[in-house]
């Protein structure tokens, strides 16, 4: 599941980049998102990968088009917009899979009397 981790986040990287929500979006998910397959996702997130899978892949390309780019160029912005953002989204879950947790600080006491060579002064 790493894997999948690295691969969304070099995603998200484009999705953050320069240029508009559609070619950016489109590159995302052409490079780095597009060949996965949904098995290979956690059985909590396989339905929303599905789903913006065949979002990105309803409408058959014409001419040298690739089928990710037609998809994308039929859609609004609003609509890229919302497919990044499953994209982000289901990074950041990913994302806190793999986060270990830091064990909770622990209140120690202090000494009781200071060390005596701090005490003497000469």
């Amino acid at each position: 599941m790493l894997h999948l981790t690295e691969r969304f986040a070099q995603a998200v990287q484009t999705l953050v980049g320069d240029g508009p929500i559609k070619q950016r979006l489109s590159q995302a998910f052409a490079e780095h998102l597009g060949d996965l397959d949904e098995t290979a996702f956690p059985v909590g997130l396989r339905r929303d990968f599905a789903d913006l899978q065949a979002a990105l892949s309803r409408i058959e390309p014409a001419g040298n088009e690739t089928r990710v780019r037609a998809n994308v160029q039929k859609m609004s912005t609003t609509e890229a917009g919302s497919h990044a953002g499953t994209i982000v989204r289901l990074y950041a879950v990913l994302l806190g899979q793999f986060v270990e947790r830091a064990e909770p600080l622990k209140v120690v006491s202090a000494p009781k009397a200071p060390p005596r060579f701090l005490t003497n002064r000469t």
